[in-house]
């Protein structure tokens, strides 16, 4: 698109604090603020993150073919550049731009978005599996994947994209004649004003447990920025929450009883969970709506922690009008999202289960272990570890948690990134109880394939931490591919065979 000068200088309008421009009509091929993505005609922001300073990058830009720099530090434009804007508020300039040039608005979607320190990614993945099965055009965007329909777009970098990426796909689903967004909404997203300018039509809170410390510094903070996604419901929206996690009183202070839907097992929430019934094939369970009607669901997922998530997109879909009937139906052929309580199936034969789950916060690894407990009579064996360059406070509290719930614990490392490894491993190891039965083995795939090694018929496996993730992190931003399943899938071709000699 070639997009007149005079168009940009009025959308920005007084937020410009000075220009100097080479033409009238400059062509403009996208809009980025990731240098590293830059290509010939591309506008690019420099933005000052959390991490880096878009300004040091401008040269590069340039000298890939920037047509439009767009900065708040004059100070920082390389000499003898020309095609500059300067603004008063970056952020500013990138919504307003974006979104006038592509021409889209939250009113162009039913826009669903999830909050919470779990169940993000199954929950909005679910309802645009059940928006699919029902024959509705729809786009989500989740921790694993967005898509656009059936459509693989790619594999995100963060939980939600940021302001332009979001933008963009959200006109590519403008374009795709799409009428339904399913976004997973991070505290980091909130906070950096990600989504501003998108408006809600549903907003869920699934749970608010510890996480990103290293961020927020405080769980009061982290609390106060997930409670403000409520600043971005639509008019006449819906807040569904899960009342058996999350306190009715607290929503009721900054919103009105009218929007607020609630969930759980407890008699007064909205939508009752009843004789929930769990095996290795799957989960049924009653659920009793706020009109009194009493349904089946049958789902392939397993664990509690599933049941709410099925639940909040039961509510979700039922809510945009959705028959009961399609929801159910989809729900029973909704298999899940990779790296969440998945099987790896090549382990039934060998009598035992091996499961890879994305648990990385302390409640998640209770939650996960607990389920697993109550799916077996054998042993629970674990392998698990701690980010760096994260919320370190958790790590004791994790390994306090394996204590309890674990027979049978493999430390490890997960993506130790600038951090020392064995420091992480140590911090970790400080709350396992010391009469545990604990392993200590760094390397991860050494360590998943001791985990199998020792699996008795009968027994579970779980491999958490990592979950849907393609490659580990270490210092000096080395990657490394690896990928649990996958790891774990070539570990048991390996027994199998060496059972078989």
């Amino acid at each position: 698109m070639e997009i007149p000068i005079d168009k940009i200088i009025e959308i920005l309008g007084d937020n410009i604090q000075e220009k100097n421009l080479s033409n009238q009509r400059i062509k403009v091929r996208a809009l980025k603020d990731n240098s590293d993505a830059i290509e010939k005609n591309d506008v690019f922001f420099a933005s000052k993150g959390h991490k880096f300073d878009g300004h040091d990058y401008i040269s590069s830009a340039l000298e890939k073919g920037a047509s439009l720099i767009i900065a708040e530090n004059k100070e920082k434009i390389p000499k003898n550049t020309f095609n500059y804007i300067i603004v008063k508020n970056i952020h500013k300039a990138k919504i307003d731009l974006t979104y006038k040039i592509y021409g889209i608005s939250s009113n162009d979607f039913k826009i669903y978005g999830v909050t919470g320190t779990n169940g993000k990614s199954t929950s909005v993945t679910l309802m645009h599996h059940i928006l699919r099965q029902s024959g509705k055009n729809s786009t989500l965007i989740s921790t694993v994947e967005i898509k656009i329909n059936d459509k693989m777009i790619k594999e995100p970098r963060n939980t939600t994209p940021g302001i332009l990426e979001l933008a963009y796909i959200l006109k590519k689903s403008k374009d795709s004649k799409v009428d339904f967004i399913n976004l997973e909404v991070s505290s980091h997203a909130l906070e950096q004003k990600r989504i501003t300018n998108i408006q809600f039509d549903i907003i869920s809170f699934t749970n608010i447990t510890r996480d990103h410390l290293d961020y927020h510094k405080t769980f009061e903070e982290y609390k106060k920025v997930k409670l403000s996604f409520i600043d971005y419901l639509k008019k006449n929206g819906k807040i569904i929450i899960n009342s058996d996690l999350l306190d009715k009183k607290e929503f009721l202070k900054i919103c009105d009883s009218e929007s607020l839907i609630t969930y759980g097992f407890k008699n007064n929430a909205d939508y009752v969970i009843e004789k929930m019934e769990e095996k290795l094939t799957g989960t049924e369970f009653i659920l009793r709506t706020n009109k009194d009607q009493k349904v089946t669901i049958k789902s392939p997922l397993l664990g509690k922690f599933n049941v709410y998530n099925i639940t909040n997109a039961f509510i979700a879909a039922e809510s945009f009008g959705l028959k009961t009937d399609e929801i159910i139906k989809a729900i029973s052929t909704f298999k899940g999202v990779p790296g969440r309580f998945q099987i790896v199936p090549t382990s039934k034969s060998l009598g035992f289960y091996v499961v890879i789950d994305f648990a990385h916060t302390p409640d998640a690894l209770e939650e996960v272990l607990s389920t697993a407990s109550s799916l077996t009579n054998g042993r629970v064996i674990i392998v698990f570890g701690a980010g760096g360059n994260a919320d370190q406070g958790k790590r004791k509290i994790m390994g306090e948690v394996v204590s309890k719930k674990a027979d049978i614990i493999v430390l490890t490392n997960d993506d130790p990134k600038d951090e020392d490894p064995d420091k992480i491993i140590e911090d970790v190891k400080e709350g396992i109880d010391k009469n545990a039965h604990l392993i200590i083995i760094p390397d991860r795939q050494k360590a998943i394939d001791a985990a199998i090694s020792f699996a008795n018929k009968g027994d579970i496996v779980i491999i958490a931490g990592r979950g849907h993730e393609k490659f580990q992190l270490f210092a000096n931003g080395r990657k490394v591919k690896f990928n649990d399943f996958e790891v774990a899938k070539k570990s048991l071709e390996k027994l199998k065979r060496g059972q078989r000699k």
